[in-house]
């Protein structure tokens, strides 16, 4: 018994040193947290459910999100509390002290189905491929052709308008974070142009929410990636972002230059002519970017790549540098794009730092590259099949989507 008792006494003074820093300053009131809210005692509170087993990484913001409010009705509810989602005074005291429930059904690491390949060169599938221009594209007049291998990690979709040339890597050098990612190669044209989805609403356009498989099959879309989630920012009343998309302004509101936390809000625009370039979060209002002939703006951050360079944010290897899932966007020439996506919180994937995916995209030839929400938002789906995730249920909920290509052979449902 005496075991026992030492035993659970080390625990509790364990516990209670990891979570000795979150507590607020003396004669400090706890204020109820909530849906929409911000703050440092939020991410202070985030951090002490990590240590409860309510979150994957203790790499957490000040955010409170939907994600959030879903893991404190979890922690309610194992701790035999009404599952308002709200952590007001008296969690947040049950958090701190150490004598939460901890929980069993916290999210854990997923297998993928099939094992990824190693990066190794290029397959030669000249035997398999019908003949193509120099873009890529088919011979005018030809039909759309489709080649999946999933076992060697190829997807290829090819039209007289569009090319796309996906495959999936793996790297498990470094056994602590292994790191399987996805690399698009896409060639689009004005026939084909890279489009945005948004939820449909009675009033609003991108509020509403659904999975990225849901309405990537309901848009009939080839190849579909979650982007930057202005939508969860818009419903949590936060600064959107300067947000344009297809041709309509959205949200203006937005963080002075080098102000924001993360994400900053820095903007990458899609032009008509098929050319992105990247800006400062407070450049131009969405009204100038159209102007300019900007057809959709794209804001989260930080900028990855201007002007072929490495930009200020990714010479400083401090900069935001833990593991996550990631996903980025860049051109390499108007109408010639790539497409990165990063598996993470897996098993066989650890995630990367932001660093990893500029260095990425400057090899190949990136012009000017931003990246996009991540984390648990990360989403590729190829032909209305989700690719970095093992289930459609460890998908998070968006309100919006990119993608290429439209085609009668994605499944509606």
């Amino acid at each position: 018994m005496r075991g026992n008792k030492n035993r659970w006494i080390a625990a509790g003074l364990i516990a209670l040193l990891l979570c000795a820093f979150c507590l607020p300053a003396a004669g400090e009131e706890y204020r109820e947290l909530k849906l929409g809210m911000n703050g440092d005692d939020i991410q202070k509170f985030k951090v002490a459910m990590y240590w409860l087993g309510y979150f994957t990484t203790d790499n957490l913001d000040g955010n409170f999100t939907r994600t959030t409010q879903e893991r404190v009705k979890q922690l309610q509810k194992n701790n035999g509390l009404e599952q308002t989602g709200i952590a007001d005074a008296a969690l947040q005291e049950l958090v701190f002290s150490g004598n939460a429930v901890k929980t069993k059904s916290a999210p854990k690491p997923s297998p993928v189905p099939t094992p990824a390949p190693t990066p190794r060169p290029p397959l030669d599938l000249s035997g398999l491929l019908p003949a193509r221009t120099e873009e890529g594209f088919l011979a005018k007049g030809e039909e759309e052709f489709v080649y999946v291998d999933q076992q060697e990690g190829i997807w290829i979709y090819l039209t007289p308008s569009l090319s796309i040339d996906l495959r999936r890597y793996e790297d498990t050098s470094d056994r602590k974070n292994p790191v399987v990612w996805f690399e698009a190669d896409i060639h689009a044209s004005p026939e084909s142009p890279m489009t945005a989805y948004l939820t449909q609403g009675k009033k609003y356009q991108g509020k509403a929410y659904t999975t990225p498989v849901k309405l990537a099959r309901e848009n009939h879309v080839v190849l579909a990636f979650a982007d930057d989630n202005f939508g969860d920012r818009w419903n949590a009343g936060n600064k959107t972002g300067v947000i344009v998309r297809n041709g309509q302004i959205i949200g203006e509101r937005t963080f002075a230059d080098g102000k924001g936390k993360f994400p900053n809000l820095e903007v990458l625009a899609l032009f008509d002519d098929g050319s992105m370039k990247t800006f400062a979060s407070d450049a131009h209002t969405a009204k100038e970017y159209i102007d300019m002939g900007a057809v959709s703006t794209y804001a989260f951050g930080p900028i990855l790549i201007q002007d072929g360079e490495l930009s200020e944010y990714m010479k400083r290897s401090e900069y935001y540098s833990y593991h996550e899932p990631r996903c980025a966007i860049g051109m390499i020439e108007p109408y010639h794009y790539y497409l990165l996506v990063v598996k993470g919180r897996t098993s066989d994937s650890n995630g990367v730092y932001l660093t990893w995916l500029a260095n990425n995209m400057l090899q190949h030839g990136v012009q000017e590259g931003i990246n996009l929400d991540g984390g648990g938002t990360t989403a590729i789906v190829f032909m209305g099949q989700i690719l970095n995730w093992s289930s459609v249920k460890q998908l998070r909920q968006t309100t919006s989507i990119t993608g290429f290509g439209v085609s009668d052979q994605v499944p509606e449902k």
